[in-house]
């Protein structure tokens, strides 16, 4: 299912949330941890969840996550998709990932390590290096909505990318309408429209699909 490969794409790079959404705790060791729960669904019918727990110490966060989704026709399992991740930040620059994912049998991992001048990736298609401070799909960092490279977490590739605000919409967040402010990014595979509230955290996104169909991550 390539629209659900697109898709897988979404989860994995949206495995990086900074929004104060979740259950927030400080432990001992002084990190700040916060940790959400996505529901995702295709239209209204639930497909799985992607969840997140985010530990920030200093200039240092690191996000790890897990995603499954599980499309049903006929009762019968059609497609299946299951992600892990754990991201190391630097400030707004990656210097650490850890990957793996079951993209319907199909079996991807990537690592990459890089100082924030530089970074090494390993991934299935090819090893490369860029220079200069990278970063994933981060959802939670609104640096992001101003590049225009990303690396895709799930497959290690290094994606060209276009992002523009559309305008200010008012949307459901939790049973409740909230101001936010909208994005679309675009690149070779990927239609994706993210929600901002008017202090940069991230609050929705949404994708279209094949058939007219959308793909959506809703907070618990």
């Amino acid at each position: 299912m390539r629209w659900i490969r697109a898709a897988a794409l979404i989860c994995a790079a949206a495995a990086v949330l900074c929004v104060p959404a979740g259950r927030t705790a400080e432990p001992a060791t002084g990190a700040a941890a916060s940790s959400w729960n996505f529901r995702v669904f295709l239209n209204e019918d639930p497909i799985g969840f992607h969840n997140f727990t985010l530990t920030s110490q200093g200039d240092t966060r690191e996000l790890k996550s897990v995603a499954h989704y599980q499309v049903k026709i006929l009762f019968i399992n059609a497609y299946h998709y299951d992600h892990q991740a754990t991201e190391t930040w630097h400030g707004d620059c990656l210097t650490h990932l850890d990957s793996s994912s079951d993209d319907d049998g199909k079996q991807y991992t990537v690592h990459a390590l890089g100082d924030g001048h530089q970074i090494s990736v390993d991934a299935p298609a090819a090893h490369y290096e860029l220079d200069g401070c990278a970063m994933t799909f981060a959802y939670w960092n609104p640096v992001m909505l101003q590049q225009s490279h990303l690396i895709n977490p799930e497959t290690g590739e290094d994606v060209p990318v276009a992002i523009h605000p559309v305008g200010d919409e008012d949307i459901a967040v939790r049973g409740a309408t909230v101001h936010a402010r909208r994005y679309h990014l675009h690149s070779a595979k990927l239609e994706i429209d993210l929600w901002y509230s008017p202090e940069g955290e991230w609050l929705a996104l949404e994708s279209p699909s094949e058939k007219g169909r959308r793909l959506r991550y809703v907070l618990n």
